[in-house]
Order: structure tokens, then sequence, then C-alpha cells
């Protein structure tokens, strides 16, 4: 990992001459990324690797740091070197924090990430310095740990191959530079924003990709997470379903078949019967409804909870106790020597609907279709006694039942 320093300035002092050389033409942050050196106003700084080096005369001063990437702590070690040390002297050196050290070699952690200038000043003995440099470093912090993660949106329904995806990732310190992701089709898209949308192929079957999201800080930490997304098929269903009424008029039940072509294998066939009983799976499934009426009946096809195909048509059930029971009572109005009038009231019920007609046949000749639920008719006495057969035939829900009733005409 390249780690990004900035050297604010570098101020030296040798031999007792001092010097502070303004360093405002040298963009250190362009030199991490190949060995170089550059020349200033005397002063040479080197940047190769991940040290570098500030030369000025005699003096030499060396600095590298290690990985601020948790679970890393990032440490600082400098290194001095180039002047002749008397009996006695030393390398002191100011770490722009607070905090001291001496040594030839010495190593610091900064608690908190910022820029500091460090001073390196080459002590005869307390009292009398040869050298002194100061140069800047840029500390990145401690255990810097970014945490990839995105969410994923279907927002054109018109195309559920178009994504959204929009990077949720945090940082503990710094920032995030890079976005990239790797859809799983062979292609990727690098960004500085989180946020962008992806157009996978179109297919005919669902198909299911890994798609990795990869940050990276300022800091060079990196993270990454994958998420596997299902883009739904363009399915060629088409169809609609059957049915077929069983036992109607005495204990109704439907058997609903999908006739749909072009299922794929896995799917799940849902069925919506309109009678606010829910949802029921399965294909044949056999329904019985409580109450006659006209269902808007819904068949929906499911593939991995997702509905890839649905149809629907209106269905006529008939209920339970669909079938009217016909009865009827007869009474004779009045006895003439040679006729004799009749009349005939119907009692006939329908449980959960109307009647929608009555059929009277009196035996003698006569009928009427006329939804007549009370009728009269006349017979003519013969010579002798005469039986005659009513039939009352009652409708509705489109079933049917019969009452027979037998009456006997004395002779005249």
């Amino acid at each position: 990992m390249r780690l990004i320093r900035n050297h604010l300035f570098i101020c030296l002092t040798v031999l007792g001459l001092f010097a502070c050389k303004k360093d405002a033409a040298i963009d250190l942050d362009k030199l991490v990324q190949v060995d170089s050196a550059q020349i200033t106003k005397g002063a040479i700084v080197t940047v190769s690797r991940d040290t570098t080096t500030v030369t000025y005369g005699n003096v030499e001063a060396k600095f590298s740091q290690t990985s601020t990437c948790f679970p890393s702590t990032e440490v600082f070690t400098f290194t001095a070197s180039g002047v002749a040390l008397p009996a006695g002297g030393y390398y002191s050196w100011q770490f722009g924090d607070g905090n001291i050290a001496t040594g030839a070699t010495t190593t610091h952690s900064y608690q908190a990430a910022g820029s500091f200038v460090v001073t390196l000043m080459v002590m005869a003995n307390a009292n009398n310095m040869l050298a002194k440099v100061s140069f800047g470093v840029k500390a990145l912090g401690q255990q810097t740990k970014p945490e990839a993660s995105f969410t994923t949106k279907f927002d054109f329904p018109q195309n559920l191959s178009y994504v959204t995806f929009n990077s949720t990732s945090s940082i503990n310190q710094g920032d995030i530079v890079q976005y990239k992701y790797s859809w799983g089709d062979g292609t990727e898209h690098i960004s500085s924003v989180g946020l962008v949308r992806h157009e996978f192929p179109k297919v005919i079957n669902d198909s299911t990709y890994s798609v990795k999201l990869t940050i990276l800080s300022n800091s060079g930490c990196s993270d990454d997470t994958t998420i596997l997304l299902t883009i739904p098929g363009r399915y060629n269903i088409k169809g609609k379903f059957k049915t077929e009424s069983i036992d109607a008029c005495t204990n109704e039940r439907i058997l609903f078949t999908a006739e749909a072509e072009n299922v794929p294998t896995g799917a799940v066939y849902e069925w919506d019967f309109s009678d606010g009983t829910g949802v029921r799976t399965g294909n044949p499934i056999m329904y019985k409804y409580k109450f006659p009426n006209d269902y808007d009946v819904i068949m929906s096809v499911k593939l991995n909870g997702r509905e890839i195909y649905r149809t629907h048509k209106m269905v006529n059930a008939k209920g339970e106790n669909p079938k009217p029971t016909a009865k009827f009572e007869e009474t004779l109005v009045w006895d003439y020597p040679t006729t004799q009038r009749w009349s005939f009231n119907s009692k006939s019920t329908i449980p959960t609907s109307t009647i929608d007609s009555y059929q009277w046949s009196f035996g003698n000749g006569n009928t009427n279709n006329e939804f007549y639920s009370f009728i009269e008719t006349v017979y003519n006495k013969e010579t002798t006694s005469k039986s005659y057969t009513v039939q009352l035939i009652v409708t509705g829900n489109g079933c049917a039942d019969t009452a027979r009733k037998t009456i006997t005409i004395p002779s005249r």
C-alpha cells in the first residue's frame, strides 16, 4: 500500500549557519507513485518506495511509516545520519505533537490524523546544536477501517435488467475516494461516487450475478463486499386456465387447471379466488365456494418468489346448497256438476338465491311456464272418476327440482 506524505517545508541549520527554505514549488504527493528525487533550493528530497529522505549538506533525515489500515497500527520510523558526532553528541527529535525522542533511529505513533512538523537537531551536547532540519509529515491515523456495503433497487419496472446501486459504506476516519463495482457479467465500473446504475444482459431465464463493491480510502485502505443479485428473465408465458364444475347442484367443487405455455421449471401457481379467503397454491387445484356469484379468479405464476405472469377470468359458482326444493299445495276452489276448479300454490324454496322459473304441468294437457307461483286450472268431469298427476319444476342457480301430486276428479 502506498502512503501519501505532505512535506510542508524544510528548515535547516548546518554547522551553526541557519537557513529556512520554504518548499512551495514541490508537491510530494506526486512523488509517491515512483522512485524520484527533487532538488529544492539546495535541499534534496528523495522518495524511494515507502521511504522519504531529506538531505541538506551533510545532514540526512529519513522516515517511513507502516500501514494505517485495520488491524495495523501506523508507526513512523525516523533515521538520522551524515554528521560525524563528537564525543557526547546525539540526535534529538521533536515530532510536532509535544513528544520528543533521541537517537539515530527512533519510532513514533501519532494518535490522530493530521500534518505535523518534525524537527531533527544534531547536538554536540545539551548546549551546542550543530545542525537542524525541519520537515513535514502527514499522519493518516490509527487503524483506519473502511466498511463496504451497498443496496440495490429496481427503479424501472419496464426494464428489470436496469438496477440502481447505492453505496452505504462507512469509514472511521478519512474519506472514501474510490468505488469499484464488479458486476459479475464481465464488466466493472470505477467512480468517485457510490451511486450508479447498471444494465445487465437481457436473458430469457432468471440469472444470478455476484456483484462486488470494493472501496478505497484516501489513506490507501480498502474493503469489499459481495451480494448475489437475481435479474428477472423475460419469460414468454401465455395462456389462461380452464375450469370444470363437479356435482354442481349437490356439492359443487370447481377444478382449476392452468393452460399457460412456456412456464419455467420450478414455477409456482398461485390462485386468488376473489372471495376473501386468501391465496392458494397448486396446479390443478380444487375449490369450493360458499356463496353463489360470479368471481374474478386470478392465476399468478411465480418463480423464486417473484410474479412472472398473471391472468384472470370470470367464473360462475353456485355455492353451497344451490339447488331449489320444489313443493306446492293444491286446493279445490269450486265443484260444479261437469267441472272442478283447482288452485295450486308453490311453496318451493331455495337457500342461497331466488327461484328463476316455475314450470307447471296439470296432467290434462294444460301447461304454464310464465313464472306463476300461484295458478288455477279447470278439470272436466267424465263418466268415471279420473286421476291426474300435477307436476311443478322449479329452477334456480342453474339447478332444478321437481314436485308431483295426484288429484282425482270425480265422475259427473
